[in-house]
Formats: C-alpha cells, structure tokens, sequence
C-alpha cells in the first residue's frame, strides 16, 4: 500500500468548509426579502455544495472518506444568517463591505493550496477549478453587495 498523499487533510478540510458554506448560503437566501439579491445567494449555495461533493469524490477515489467536522463557531454567524437582519449586516458577516486593512501584496491564500508539489494532476485540477470559482463568487457577492446599496439608496427617504 502506497503512503498517504500529504494533502488528504486539506481536500477533507474544503469538502467541510464548503458544506458549511452551503449550509450558510442556503439560510440567508431562505431569509432574504431581496427577491433581486436570491439568485445570487442561491447560486453560490449550490456551488458551495458541488464543492464539497466534488471533494468528497475525489477523497473516495484516493481510496479514504470524509472525516465531517462541526465548525461550532459557525452557529452564530448562521443564527445571524436566518435572521430578519439587514442584507447589509449579512454581508457584513462574511467580511464584505466592510473597508479593507489587507495591503495590496498579500499573498493570495487560494493559490497556496497548489503549494504541496506532490499533488496528482487530476487533484490539481480539482484545486484550480476551485480556486476559479471561489474568486467568482467573492466577485458576484461584491457585486451583489454594490446593487444591493444602490437599491437601498434609491429606497431611502430624503432628508
């Protein structure tokens, strides 16, 4: 029997955090009023979840099972979610619109999964479509976030 790849706790790591995330998206698109802002929420929901089964499989096809974890410190962000609480507090939880600390050169934290040199061609590629569509989703959530302002500036009352 041939050793454990090194990043089988990474692939097991995303396939829970992307559940969660389906877990997070799903209660604020069913909270939402923003019949605009829902489409969205949903989209990134189903993803989220394609993401985690597709892990999963990839897990499964290595030869080892998902090991589910319980983020407990996700409970509270996911009460907020539910909520009747503004869409802009929602965003807000997730870091969005919110003024930025992070200097221009950061390191890229997606691309340092790709770190581990011994990743498998077909794992690789798995990583990298990831890596694509979490930058797309932090873009449709900002541009979510930018509509949602302008939906709400237009809707409140002149002073």
């Amino acid at each position: 029997m041939s050793k454990k790849p090194s990043y089988i706790g990474l692939l097991n790591a995303i396939a829970n955090g992307e559940r969660d995330g389906y877990e997070l998206f799903s209660a604020w698109s069913n909270s939402t009023s923003d019949k605009l802002l829902q489409p969205t929420l949903n989209m990134i929901a189903v993803r989220e979840m394609e993401h985690s089964w597709a892990f999963e499989k990839r897990l499964s096809e290595l030869g080892f099972s998902l090991r589910r974890t319980v983020n407990k410190s996700l409970k509270k962000q996911a009460r907020l979610l539910k909520s009747k609480a503004s869409d802009e507090d929602k965003f807000a939880s997730f870091g969005i619109g919110l003024t930025s600390d992070k200097p221009q050169n950061e390191v890229d934290s997606l691309l340092q999964i790709l770190a581990d040199k011994s990743i498998d061609p077909q794992t690789g590629e798995l990583m990298g479509r990831f890596i694509s569509e979490e930058r797309d989703t932090g873009r449709q959530l900002a541009k979510a976030f930018r509509a949602l302002k302008v939906r709400n500036k237009k809707c409140a009352p002149e002073s």
